[in-house]
């Protein structure tokens, strides 16, 4: 018993470094990239309905396409005029079956019936504009799913980099959390030693556990920023991902003059422009329904006593034209609701137009304002960090006090997790622009 649970502990302490090894991912941002394009749900979700809309399309085939249809009945009855036209369709008719009496009062008859119909539309007028009503839907489902992946990138590459803003400000705060763990050890040995008060121990204990809360919230922030990346790669939430691309320490302002032609180009808007196009379509399809339409039908049919007997035969073609006159105010209705919604879908457009606009002049603006926030936040980081340099030689000297070095370690982190987050916003601020333009931004 005792060998077992041997054996059984060996291969646990085995097995549990690869567990670990199996949970831990390095990803650089352009693989990250790919694992959303093959597995974000959203994605999905956008391609899905794309097969639909194909699928929708390819329906409408059958505005020109034959159609064939088998079937095979058998019935059974004694109704005089069923019988006596069974009779004939199996070719069984005799000088008998004339007597009133037979005709008024016939035996049962079996009659099984094997037809094959075909069915071939020849003009339906309406049913090719509707036609190239579903292909216009089907190209703006093609637009939206890639419109769809292009917000998955700009939210994989905002995630990937929050995981690193989140990473450097635990990184940060660990820095800090030592710092003020180091002053309150110094601070009670000074106080051991007489040279400072115990209320100096209280406030640099606060201090102390100050940093550890905020570093706990880092934490947090950071679990949180690492679940929402996973998500959005469709790997295992608790994959602990390792980042190997970092963001630009010295970003370079990135300029870009977009008329509302080139606007227009981008996916979603084209995908709206579709949209009007499938509406005037199905107003023209609305329109023809007040012309007749034209098909051809044929049938090839063989009767017997017996189940699949083919002992008789006969056919069928022909066609017809059909006219709807008047369908209670039903063709105008629907006239007048494709029209209507046509104009607002142009509505629609133009004041979706106008809000891409804005968004891009709000996104440059953002841009050139965050690129000198990072300047600034570098030089107020360089600074509190000479400051905090020049406060420690002092402290080490016995000429600061405790509280002076914590107040100015604490703005140095402050500052230093400002030039980060500044960092940060720069480069959401450049792919916003990315996703506004549909164009890789390379700084």
């Amino acid at each position: 018993m005792k060998k077992r649970l041997h054996l059984y502990v060996l291969f646990l302490s085995l097995g549990l470094p690869l567990i670990s090894m199996a949970q831990t991912r390095s990803l650089s941002l352009d693989e990250a990239l790919e694992l959303a394009k093959n597995n974000n749900l959203a994605a999905k979700s956008a391609e899905a309905r794309q097969k639909a809309a194909q699928g929708t399309y390819r329906m409408t085939n059958a505005v020109f396409l034959p159609g064939l249809s088998v079937s095979h009945t058998g019935v059974k009855t004694n109704d005089p005029l069923s019988s006596f036209g069974f009779k004939l369709k199996q070719e069984i008719v005799n000088q008998a079956d004339f007597n009133p009496a037979t005709l008024n009062d016939p035996d049962a008859i079996e009659n099984y019936s094997t037809k094959i119909e075909l069915q071939q539309p020849i003009l339906n007028v309406d049913g090719l504009y509707a036609r190239k009503a579903a292909k216009n839907q089907y190209e703006a489902m093609t637009l939206q799913s890639k419109r769809t992946h292009q917000q998955i990138r700009y939210e994989v590459k905002r995630a990937y980099f929050q995981l690193e803003l989140a990473q450097s400000a635990v990184k940060v705060l660990k820095q800090s959390v030592a710092v003020a763990e180091e002053a309150l050890k110094l601070t009670k040995d000074n106080e051991a030693q007489g040279f400072v008060k115990h209320a100096d121990v209280l406030e640099a204990s606060v201090r102390y556990e100050e940093r550890r809360n905020q570093l706990n919230e880092a934490e947090n922030q950071q679990q949180a920023a690492a679940e929402y990346l996973a998500h959005l790669l469709g790997m295992d939430l608790g994959t602990n991902i390792l980042l190997t691309d970092s963001m630009t320490r010295e970003p370079a302002l990135f300029s870009w003059n977009v008329g509302a032609e080139q606007l227009e180009q981008r996916s979603d808007l084209k995908a709206i422009q579709k949209q009007i196009e499938a509406g005037e379509n199905k107003l023209r399809s609305e329109k023809m329904k007040f012309i007749p339409r034209l098909n051809a039908f044929g049938a090839y049919e063989w009767n017997d006593r017996e189940i699949l007997g083919m002992s008789a035969n006969n056919y069928m073609v022909g066609a017809s034209l059909t006219w709807d006159l008047f369908s209670g105010y039903k063709n105008i209705g629907s006239v007048q609701q494709a029209s209507s919604q046509l104009d607002e879908a142009e509505y629609q457009y133009q004041d979706y137009l106008s809000q891409s606009q804005m968004q891009l002049n709000q996104a440059k603006r953002k841009l050139e304002l965050n690129f000198k926030q990072v300047h600034s936040s570098k030089l107020a980081k360089e600074q509190a960090a000479e400051s905090l340099r020049i406060r420690t030689n002092r402290f080490e000297q016995g000429l600061e006090k405790t509280t002076d070095l914590l107040i100015a370690e604490a703005l140095a982190s402050k500052k230093n997790l400002d030039y980060i987050q500044s960092i940060y916003n720069y480069k959401q601020a450049v792919f916003e622009m990315e996703l506004l333009l549909e164009k890789d931004i390379n700084e």
